[in-house]
């Protein structure tokens, strides 16, 4: 199963890095408007020259309008326009140079899907991503792949390529162009769809615990074996898909093989790191350290989980090659510490003013002289509903003391969806909508559910308090609170 990309781009690459473009210190502008826009502002990402990861912020006005300049593209790369789960426009390309402008209305994530349009400078590369959103939406095909028999996987895969084809072949074929990173691009999405077809290829294998052999069998007979041969060539991390099959896909399918083989390597807490040095190589081997160690410290909740890390870590940061990734590990560490600092038991609470379902809006200061205990769930988020029973249970045993108040705050949800979840679940406490995001920064809602204590004072208990099925763990840790 080979697409025309991964039989063409080896061809590409001649070009692709020979290109040395100049660094001329030119602005990328990127402006337009979004009918209905229900938020103030939205998060620009971008890599800097180092391929560090960064974010702007872009404001809109009370039209939704928008314009924003910067000169900190400074090479060629796709980047994304996101607000949570309000609003998201993936898979931009922007370049030194670019001025674009996007249209659209964004009532809501399917509308502006399909209703997104771009002109401008540098629309031309652009037209790849739009034209083929506009196809997907019309289809409308709502197929799990990953749920999918092994044959049927393999013929959706057939014709997403030829959709992708298709659209590659009417977007990047033009032999005169004003866009003089057309070319740059057309490689790009070459490889792109090359990874995330073989993306696809290995969480299947992943989710449906295919042993070593049919594992191999499965890929070498439905993919280029050029690529399989050659997985860490350095001139693949041009691909933010590539980067994104070695940090997920790719590896869970080298650890799951492993465990397959001694189910007791899941215990050890450096087996991925050291599945990584093993395994890997170049710059595919610094980057996937460096967005392991970086993602395993974001996640930390307590100065003790952050220790451990810096332990297992310290090994294996001697092969990373890359300083700058060195220095951002360093950095995410010390971040991490202050931040921590901030959550420490006796530390004040975060603050937080939230919207309830009808409309009101709650502050934890309304709460002052109460002990607060706070539930973080989302609707899609099987364990948290899961927890539903047993903090109905909790409530109804307190409900009646007027000294504690129980909250929940849906986090990293649609609104429509949290109003749904509310009505089959009826819940009785109070119900908050993080809209914006502060309350899972503010309280690092990296995994859900998550709970959290507070005292009459206002200071944290718990910042990982025990959940409503521990009974009489969390009853116990309530009734101390509460006499005090």
């Amino acid at each position: 199963m080979k697409t025309m990309f991964s039989i063409l781009f080896f061809f590409l690459f001649i070009d692709l890095f020979g290109q040395n473009f100049n660094q001329i210190n030119q602005p990328f502008i990127i402006k337009g408007q979004l009918s209905e826009c229900q938020v103030e502002f939205i998060r620009f990402f971008y890599e800097d020259q180092d391929g560090i990861v960064k974010w702007d912020t872009i404001n809109f006005d009370k039209d939704g309008k928008f314009n924003f300049e910067t000169l900190k593209i400074l090479k060629p790369q796709r980047t994304s326009l996101q607000k949570g789960t309000q609003i998201q426009i993936n898979d931009i390309f922007v370049a030194p140079g670019y001025n674009l402008t996007i249209t659209g209305n964004a009532k809501d994530y399917a509308t502006l899907f399909k209703t997104k349009r771009i002109t401008g400078i540098g629309s031309e590369s652009n037209a790849y991503r739009f034209i083929l959103d506009s196809i997907i939406s019309a289809r409308n095909d709502t197929t799990k792949w990953y749920r999918l028999g092994e044959n049927e996987l393999l013929s959706f895969i057939n014709k997403e390529r030829e959709l992708f084809d298709s659209v590659y072949t009417v977007v990047f074929s033009k032999k005169t162009t004003e866009d003089k990173y057309l070319d740059y691009f057309a490689k790009m999405v070459s490889l792109d769809n090359s990874f995330l077809e073989l993306d696809k290829l290995l969480y299947y294998a992943v989710n449906n615990h295919f042993e070593y052999k049919k594992s191999k069998n499965f890929l070498e007979n439905n993919f280029n074996k050029e690529i399989l041969d050659n997985l860490f060539n350095d001139e693949y991390m041009v691909s933010s898909i590539y980067k994104h099959f070695l940090t997920n896909s790719y590896l869970s399918y080298l650890l799951e093989l492993d465990y397959q083989k001694d189910s007791l390597l899941k215990d050890r807490k450096d087996y991925f790191l050291e599945k990584i040095n093993n395994e890997y190589k170049g710059s595919a081997k610094d980057y996937t350290f460096y967005q392991c160690m970086v993602t395993s410290i974001s996640v930390c909740t307590s100065k003790e989980k952050l220790n451990d890390c810096k332990e297992v870590f310290k090994p294996y940061m001697l092969s990373i090659s890359n300083q700058v990734y060195i220095d951002s590990i360093m950095g995410a560490f010390s971040r991490k510490e202050a931040e921590l600092k901030i959550y420490q038991t006796g530390q004040p609470a975060p603050k937080f003013t939230l919207k309830n379902n009808d409309g009101r809006l709650f502050g934890l200061d309304d709460f002052n002289g109460k002990v607060v205990y706070i539930d973080l769930w989302a609707s899609w988020c099987g364990p948290c509903r899961a927890e539903t029973p047993s903090l109905k249970r909790l409530y109804e045993k307190y409900k009646d003391d007027t000294r504690v108040v129980f909250i929940s705050i849906a986090v990293n949800d649609k609104l429509n969806d949290w109003k749904i979840a509310l009505e089959k679940d009826k819940p009785e406490w109070l119900q908050l909508y993080d809209s914006d995001g502060i309350v899972s920064k503010l309280y690092m809602a990296y995994a859900i559910p998550k709970f959290i204590l507070i005292d009459k004072k206002g200071k944290i208990v718990n910042f990982d308090a025990p959940r409503p099925s521990s009974g009489e763990k969390i009853e116990l840790l309530l009734n101390q609170e509460l006499v005090k």
